[in-house]
Formats: C-alpha cells, sequence, structure tokens
C-alpha cells in the first residue's frame, strides 16, 4: 500500500492515505516536536451499557505493561474541552448505537469542539459495534468521530485490518482497513483480549511516546 491516494470521504474532505497506515488532512499540518519526548495520552470513553468502558480500561491495563504513567483514562460524558485539548496524543473510545449512530455522550461532546484547532494532535480510534446484528452499519459512528477530528486538523493512526470480521458496510472502512480497532463484545469476545494487546503496540509504536523507543 504504498504512495498516495487521494480519496473524497462522503464529501467532507479529501484525505490522503499513505504508506504509514494513517491519514492526514489535506491542509499542511505543521508538526515539530520531539518524536522521542515521553507523552501522556489522554484516553476518552463514552458508553452507555459499560461495554466500551470496559475495553477502556482493559486497554489501560495494557498500556500500564509498557508504562503506568502513560495514559490517563476519562469519561467523554463529564470531559471538558480544556481537558480534552491538553493532550497531544488521544485515543478515542466510541460505540456505534442502532443504525449508525453515535453515542449520546460523544453527539453532547463534539459540538463543543466546532473551530478547535486539533493540528499535529495524533488521534487513535478503538469502535464497538455487532457485525452480526447491524452488519450494514458496522462501527459507522467511528467514522464520523474520524471525520469530526480530521477536520480539526488532527492526524489518525491505529488503522485496523478488517479481516477477521463479517459485516456488509461501514463507514469506518477505507480499502482493507477500519479506521479504528474494531471491538465486537456481542459476536467475537474471545478475540477481544488478543486485539487490544496487538493494538496498544501499534499505536504505542506509532504515537513515538516511549523514551528509548527505535526510530
Amino acid at each position: 500500500m504504498s504512495g498516495l491516494k487521494k480519496l473524497d470521504k462522503q464529501g467532507v474532505q479529501i484525505l490522503y492515505f499513505d504508506s504509514a497506515l494513517r491519514f492526514c488532512p489535506s491542509v499542511p499540518v505543521d508538526y515539530t516536536e520531539d518524536k522521542h519526548h515521553m507523552a501522556k495520552i489522554g484516553l476518552f470513553y463514552g458508553s452507555s451499557t459499560g461495554n466500551t468502558e470496559y475495553v477502556a480500561y482493559e486497554m489501560k491495563a495494557e498500556f500500564d505493561k509498557r508504562d503506568p504513567s502513560l495514559v490517563e483514562v476519562f469519561n467523554i460524558g463529564s470531559t471538558s474541552i480544556e481537558q480534552f485539548l491538553q493532550f497531544d496524543y488521544l485515543i478515542l473510545g466510541i460505540p456505534t448505537w442502532n443504525t449508525g449512530q453515535l453515542q449520546d455522550d460523544w453527539e453532547f461532546f463534539l459540538p463543543k469542539l466546532a473551530g478547535a484547532n486539533m493540528s499535529g494532535k495524533r488521534v487513535a480510534i478503538f469502535g464497538l459495534g455487532d457485525q452480526n446484528g447491524y452488519g450494514f452499519n458496522f462501527l459507522d459512528a467511528v467514522g464520523m468521530l474520524a471525520d469530526e477530528v480530521m477536520k480539526l486538523g488532527a492526524q489518525l493512526w491505529g488503522l485496523w485490518p478488517t479481516s477477521n470480521y463479517e459485516f456488509e458496510e461501514s463507514l469506518a472502512q477505507v480499502e482493507d482497513h477500519f479506521l479504528s480497532l474494531g471491538v465486537d463484545q456481542e459476536g467475537q469476545s474471545e478475540k477481544t483480549p488478543a486485539r487490544i494487546a496487538e493494538w496498544v503496540n501499534q499505536v504505542i509504536e506509532e504515537f513515538e511516546v516511549l523514551e528509548n523507543q527505535p526510530a
């Protein structure tokens, strides 16, 4: 998957997909930070039934194996814009509700971000969905959330292969990858621990947030 491809995602913006498995806004980003500077990650989740909260804390435990001070966890329902924007590295957790709807806490929070500057921030998303029950809307909320943060200038990392999933359509899919880690606690809960572990290692490498991390 080499080179750059010009993609028009739902008429919202033109994005470029590169071989590093990330999305970048079409507007140039001034990104000058020290790549190997130890940075803290803010993990923000929205959860109505507890499933996304559970995955968020399982993910935190996986990060803690590498560095217990690396990640702070926040419920987006009780988060201020100032808390959210203080992080240069963000992990966002969102479930898809009904036939492709945002979780209610995220739906309330996202309008508050209007006009914010997220240029230079690195964002990775994990999404929860039910591919058997809602196969035509699997992880749709991820696609909506990704669009919003990229419109504000953020870089999207943590893309995840669509293999080993069975679904019909998804707003989170671009070619053979999701714009996030895909978690299905309804139909594939046995795969969740291994998926979390692999994705956490991937995000740590892509965010470059550990000292003495190989270039």
